[in-house]
């Protein structure tokens, strides 16, 4: 009995995505404790994760291999997560800086959230941070020379990899496409790879800006493993394994919410 409640309360859970432990009394017709204990069992079992006053469904890890999007097109997808994640990268950001804004959709929004900044040296090779850096006379912006790249908006190539080792950055704001424990920070262009790989090098401090949506996933190449960043910043709390697995290695994990 126990047992088959336990699996039909997985599956309205999965039939969901998220619910409330409310949803599961009404539902189940049993006692706080007893929806608290089967959520305990469930999460251990790595079925669910548990969140504030209820449950979420954790997508199995999947590798993508599917041609990248272009940058429209997953600019409009959790656009509303990547802006709150891009104005709360900015509490590591002080004057006088010199960082890197990676080409990410979740990265590029963060030039929007500088307006309090006197000067910063902001090193780029993302079209869409050069074009908006027009609004920011009093910053020093570096554009990285190289190919544009149309599905990336960015610029790529020997002669971008080449001037990245000219430059000592102090502070890289990275995105990636998926991001698992298995696999890190992964992307699903080769031309970005190297250039990622580059800036992870050259700069002193790394931080992940990472939807929730992203992880969980892994997408063809890996360009950072978990460990290699100073933090994550994401907008909701991910499953007990990351936790555990960012505590353990001394990575900050910063919400935006």
């Amino acid at each position: 009995m126990k047992e088959q409640r336990i699996r039909q309360i997985e599956q309205f859970i999965g039939s969901k995505d998220v619910v409330t432990v409310q949803e599961l009394i009404d539902h189940f017709g049993v006692s706080i404790n007893t929806i608290r204990r089967d959520l305990e069992t469930l999460q251990s079992e790595g079925k669910i994760e548990k969140i504030y006053g209820g449950a979420r469904r954790i997508q199995p890890t999947e590798v993508t291999t599917d041609s990248l999007a272009d940058y429209y097109e997953r600019s409009v997808k959790n656009s509303a997560q990547k802006f709150a994640i891009a104005a709360r990268a900015t509490q590591f950001i002080e004057e006088e800086d010199t960082i890197f804004i990676d080409t990410g959709t979740s990265t590029v929004p963060l030039l929007e959230h500088l307006d309090s900044f006197h000067h910063l040296t902001i090193v780029t090779n993302s079209i869409y941070v050069l074009y908006s850096a027009l609004n920011f006379p009093n910053f020093t912006v570096i554009g990285l020379p190289g190919i544009i790249k149309n599905k990336t908006a960015s610029l790529v190539g020997e002669q971008c990899l080449a001037m990245i080792d000219s430059y000592n950055i102090k502070k890289a704001f990275m995105a990636c496409t998926a991001f698992s424990l298995e696999n890190g920070a992964t992307n699903s262009s080769l031309e970005e790879l190297a250039i990622k790989k580059k800036i992870m090098e050259r700069s002193t401090c790394q931080y992940l800006l990472v939807d929730s949506s992203k992880f969980g996933r892994s997408a063809l190449l890996t360009f950072a493993k978990g460990n290699e960043f100073d933090a994550v910043i994401t907008d909701r709390l991910p499953a007990k394994e990351y936790v555990d697995y960012f505590k353990e290695n001394n990575v900050q994990l910063v919400l935006s919410e």
